[in-house]
């Protein structure tokens, strides 16, 4: 019981960041979306956009999962058509504590050839049956990479959230 209600915890947590962090590829029209499946998992997404009869590359994810099933990371590539490639976008990983998943936000840095280390940082506050109470957002501060600064804070009533949601 504890793991599905986690697993629904972490589901939640990430259709939150997704919407948030991918306005870019909102379901509009002109976007047809193929995933493929690893089991009940999505193992991959790719993101077409439609242009008259063509489907052209866009947006490609990757997913990667820990063996109880919970998202672990986050990867994003775009379609570069001069390069003809998919260009790594970012990454976003997911850490489980008891009461605690923080998720990380890094860039490509195409000079690199690497992610950054993360830039952003959400840590979502869980309750006993494993449902968001609050959410803390940082920004890593530009001078000193190991200090973080606090950006948003909310308490979440989810049962308000819930009835809202119904309704």
């Amino acid at each position: 019981m504890k793991t599905t209600s986690l697993f629904k915890a972490v589901a939640l947590v990430a259709i939150m960041i997704a919407s948030v962090l991918n306005s870019e590829v909102k379901a509009q029209d002109g976007f047809i979306t193929n995933q493929v499946m690893n089991g009940e998992l999505v193992a991959s997404k790719t993101i077409f956009k439609q242009d008259g009869s063509y489907l052209r590359n866009h947006m490609q994810y990757t997913f990667t999962y820990d063996d109880q099933n919970r998202l672990v990371s986050k990867q994003a590539s775009k379609w570069d058509g001069v390069k003809d490639a998919w260009v790594p976008y970012f990454k976003m990983t997911y850490q489980y504590s008891d009461n605690e998943i923080t998720m990380n936000y890094a860039r490509w840095n195409e000079s690199h050839k690497a992610y950054d280390e993360a830039v952003q940082k959400s840590v979502y506050e869980l309750n006993d049956e494993n449902m968001p109470t609050a959410y803390k957002a940082y920004k890593q501060d530009n001078r000193n990479k190991s200090d973080w600064t606090l950006v948003d804070h909310k308490q979440m009533d989810f049962t308000t959230n819930l009835l809202a949601i119904a309704r």
